[in-house]
């Protein structure tokens, strides 16, 4: 028995020193192409808002024309029933965009981030193995760790960046 806790005590530390971290976000920040992406984002979200705005602005005119109809004294409960229902289509037109407007600016960043996270990550991956880490994990999971375990700046050398350390 006390062979087997011998032999799961080496095995946990043998795996703890194959453990390393690195600073994701910071070294994912400081790669040039990062602003660069990061400032094509913000153009392409202002973009987007900009439409919504108008799209909104359509939709509010066309509920407030619904509204002027609906008040007329001549109106009729089957007019009242279809002025309710462009109503409801109007919101939901909006609602379509808003979604849309989301998917256009998550598919925007995966096209722009994508390339820098591969290349991070292939950067983590050459360190790692040559100071012969198993696992890299981000430095927000980590609560403790001995010297020698951050590759942050290591990997950050491979990348040929400086690392903003905030």
């Amino acid at each position: 028995m006390k062979k087997v806790f011998l032999l799961l005590f080496l095995v946990a530390g043998t795996a703890m020193a194959q453990t390393g971290y690195v600073q994701y976000e910071a070294l994912l920040q400081s790669m040039p192409e990062y602003n660069t992406a990061q400032s094509q984002i913000n153009k392409f979200t202002e973009t987007l808002v900009a439409d919504l705005k108008k799209a909104e602005k359509n939709a509010g005119a066309k509920m407030n024309d619904l509204k002027y109809k609906a008040q007329a004294p001549d109106v009729t409960e089957a007019q009242m029933q279809e002025f309710g229902k462009q109503a409801q289509t109007l919101q939901q037109e909006i609602e379509r965009e808003k979604q849309l407007a989301d998917l256009k600016l998550a598919a925007e960043r995966n096209k722009l981030l994508d390339p820098l996270t591969a290349k991070l990550n292939a950067a983590i991956k050459k360190v790692a193995d040559a100071k012969g880490f198993k696992l890299i994990v981000d430095v927000s999971t980590v609560a403790y760790s001995t010297e020698g375990t951050d590759i942050s700046e290591a990997v950050a050398k491979e990348l040929g960046i400086p690392l903003d350390q905030e």
